[in-house]
């Protein structure tokens, strides 16, 4: 059939198979190679002596927690070698490190870009905005992150997608429950690395749950409130990482095992 084929079309063919074979195993095999979702394991230490308000206040991080693959019942979290790359990469692999990210997130957080820029989007002209920034953040990167994210919707459209939230107007929950949850997780990988004592680790935690209390009547409230800061914090290069916490999200949402289904939420 090749036969009556002018010279060229050979090497017209030649560059074709060419192209296709590399499409098919480079591009092909990098989405092939990709990680699996993690699947939540829920797993529990058979020594574990917390309380059951204690456990509370570990599960505000379950969904962090579950991609890492750490108990739901114990203050250690994983191992000082697993973890040491976290906190290197947060800058809080020194005691002085950790208390100075600990105490910003007791005072302020995230809430502070956010309890800020969302009510400015939503009743402000956005002439304005600029203006409003500038003197509130300056040329804060993460500021004008969440001023994106929430501008375009993105957020709001994603998380909804994913089957987060039903409704934009669920962005007033605020992201109370992320900064909640990163105090918690990082007061985990504090102790076990040896940064901080026992006590002052559920002192921190404890704050954590207050702050939780103080903004939420339920996991479902306090959970849309985690996604949403999560969303905001992490930048687009996080994309993949975002997919996973979803993926495990959904299941602390609603598998049986789960402590945000076995652990009731204060009323």
């Amino acid at each position: 059939m090749f036969e009556n084929l002018p010279w060229y079309s050979y090497i017209l063919l030649v560059l074709a198979i060419a192209s296709y074979a590399y499409r098919y195993f480079k591009i092909g095999k990098k989405e092939y190679d990709a990680p699996d979702l993690t699947d939540a394991r829920f797993k529990k230490a058979s020594n574990s002596d917390l309380s059951e308000e204690q456990r509370f206040a570990i599960a505000l991080y379950t969904p962090i927690s579950e991609w890492w693959g750490a108990d739901t019942n114990t203050l250690t979290f994983l191992n000082a070698k697993e973890i040491k790359p976290y906190l290197e990469g947060w800058w809080i692999d020194t005691p002085e490190g950790y208390w100075g990210l600990t105490e910003y997130f007791m005072k302020d957080g995230r809430r502070w870009y956010f309890d800020f820029i969302y009510p400015m989007v939503q009743k402000e002209p956005e002439e304005q905005w600029g203006r409003l920034m500038d003197e509130k953040f300056g040329d804060n990167e993460r500021a004008h992150r969440f001023l994106e994210f929430l501008r375009t919707g993105e957020v709001s459209d994603t998380l909804k997608q994913k089957g987060i939230l039903l409704f934009d107007s669920e962005l007033e929950l605020g992201v109370a429950g992320y900064d909640a949850a990163i105090l918690v997780g990082q007061a985990r990988k504090a102790y076990t690395a040896g940064l901080i004592s026992e006590k002052d680790a559920w002192k921190v935690i404890h704050f954590a749950k207050a702050l939780a209390l103080q903004h939420f009547s339920s996991w479902e409230e306090f959970g849309k409130s985690f996604a949403i800061g999560f969303f905001l914090d992490m930048k687009s290069d996080y994309n993949p990482h975002k997919e996973q916490i979803y993926h495990v999200y959904k299941q602390v949402m609603e598998h049986p095992d789960s402590p945000w289904n076995t652990l009731d939420w204060p009323r």
